[in-house]
């Protein structure tokens, strides 16, 4: 799923509605939109905006559960995603045409 994943990420960049709204200025101020949630991702600590609803999709969960494995429960603030930045967006936007 990875090698996917890596993929996805070396493809030619969409104009995603949702992928602009992610980096929006709301994800790098304090102010989160009802149903969304910050998180950091990869070593520089990209911060994005997501909706809520993505968590339930079965690649958030791998993320998930990789950011369990490598920071354990114990994390304080916002979530940290142990992805690179370009395959987390390539996931970004596999999970946005399940959900559009």
């Amino acid at each position: 799923m990875l090698k996917k994943w890596k993929k996805l990420a070396a493809a030619p960049k969409s104009n995603s509605k949702s992928i602009k709204f992610l980096k929006s200025s709301a994800a790098h101020s304090g102010d989160i939109p009802k149903g969304c949630l910050a998180v950091c991702v990869g070593e520089e600590m990209q911060r994005f905006v997501i909706p809520t609803e993505y968590l339930s999709h079965g690649a958030f969960a791998i993320l998930l559960r990789e950011a369990e494995e490598e920071f354990g429960f114990q994390q304080e603030g916002v979530l940290r995603i142990p992805c690179e930045v370009a395959v987390f967006e390539g996931i970004l936007q596999m999970v946005e045409a399940n959900y559009c």
